[in-house]
């Protein structure tokens, strides 16, 4: 009995010494039948095929009356270009630019009135030729363009610590978002600003605060092909730079009589004046000067005054005279008032000032310098001025940009 629970045990132990290898074979076995072929099945899965070069132009196939404010462009995804061509019908294919890495080819400007062909041919990583593109567009021929009628500083100009920008039209805009995005502000020192729209013609930009001088300012107004609304496109891009220069700001005391001139936050010289009597009084708040003339005929019937024939109605030529504002107020050389200068108020409206003065003035004054009137009873509105930005409170000036919202 002894010998036999023996063998029988002997037996089982040997069974569990034989059956853990198998189990590790079997194992072994499973993951290499896995990974190879089996009855009736297909070779494993390699690395997935690489996707054909994908060719697109920024203009959908055979788009029409398009807008040419933005170049054409050509992109590959997936791969690069080896070739574009965009040509014109009757003429010379657009020259264009590619950028480094092969993905992306942009045209020089477009035209108007014009049918174009797009031709490109790419490749993928490995250099297999994908699907070409080949389609056509047609630009927009408008029957009427925008352009700008006027600009303000001039090209080169050096002005005062207060004037704002402004860009007139010769026709109202009703897009005005659309032509706003076109326009860019670029100072050489950073400057706080924002555009406010004066009129449906008037595009105006000031900072927030006085421009520091020195600053040196680019105005970028890409407005060629701009739908601005109504059928009416941008004609062509106009861009001018002007230099902010010395800070020099003028305040004009109505009560005190004195018109005090300062230079880099130093008083420079005070001067007597005479300013508007009480029926017509020079208004308060911030002028700027934007006009020189040397001898300059002034009617009181053109700003509203006492008609011709009437009394108190004048028609004078007077020399040295700043326009500060467009409702007829200056600042000028007036010999007939020089007893009433530091004394009393007897003019128009205008600042008037004796020769030596008056010269003095008309010498130092930038166009685009403040002059601050104080001790009026009549405010200056944005009625009153062709440079009325700074009557208008910060927040209120921002509002009236038409991507104030974030458009």
């Amino acid at each position: 009995m002894r010998t036999q629970r023996g063998r029988m045990g002997l037996q089982h132990g040997l069974d569990r010494v034989w059956r853990a290898p198998v189990v590790v074979v079997l194992a072994l076995l499973a993951l290499v039948a896995g990974c190879s072929t089996g009855p009736g099945g297909s070779a494993a899965a390699g690395p997935p095929p690489v996707p054909p070069v994908a060719l697109a132009a920024s203009v959908a196939p055979g788009a029409v009356d398009v807008a040419p404010a933005e170049p054409l462009v050509v992109s590959a995804a997936g791969g690069r270009l080896t070739s574009v061509t965009v040509t014109p019908a009757g003429g010379a294919a657009l020259a264009g630019t590619i950028d480094p890495s092969g993905t992306r080819w942009t045209s020089a400007a477009l035209a108007y009135g014009t049918d174009y062909r797009v031709q490109a041919v790419g490749v993928d990583e490995h250099g297999t030729p994908g699907a070409p593109l080949d389609q056509t567009f047609s630009t927009v021929a408008p029957e009427q363009t925008l352009e700008v009628a006027s600009i303000r500083p001039t090209d080169g100009q050096t002005v005062g610590v207060a004037m704002p920008i402004s860009i007139t039209f010769d026709a109202p805009v009703t897009d005005r978002a659309a032509v706003e995005r076109r326009v860019a502000v670029t100072t050489s020192v950073p400057t706080e600003g924002s555009f406010r729209w004066m009129s449906d013609e008037q595009l105006n930009w000031r900072p927030k605060e006085y421009w520091k001088p020195g600053t040196q300012v680019t105005v970028d107004a890409r407005l060629f092909g701009v739908d601005s609304g109504e059928g009416l496109y941008g004609a062509e891009d106009t861009a001018f730079s002007f230099t902010v220069g010395r800070d020099q700001r003028a305040r004009g005391d109505v009560n005190a009589h004195t018109l005090v001139l300062y230079q880099d936050g130093q008083e420079l010289r005070s001067m007597p004046a005479s300013y508007g009597r009480d029926v017509y009084p020079t208004q308060y708040g911030v002028h700027v000067a934007f006009e020189k003339h040397e001898i300059k005929r002034m009617r009181s019937d053109t700003w509203g005054g006492p008609a011709e024939g009437t009394p108190g109605f004048y028609d004078q030529n007077l020399p040295l005279a700043v326009r500060i504002s467009n409702n007829g107020e200056f600042v000028h050389v007036n010999p007939d008032t020089v007893r009433q200068q530091g004394r009393s108020n007897v003019s128009h409206g205008c600042v008037n000032l004796s020769p030596t003065n008056g010269q003095f003035f008309f010498n130092w004054v930038q166009m685009g310098d403040p002059v601050e009137i104080v001790g009026s009873s009549r405010p200056l509105t944005t009625r009153d001025g062709d440079i009325a930005d700074w009557t208008i409170p910060w927040e209120e000036y921002r509002q009236g940009s038409a991507l104030a919202g974030g458009a």
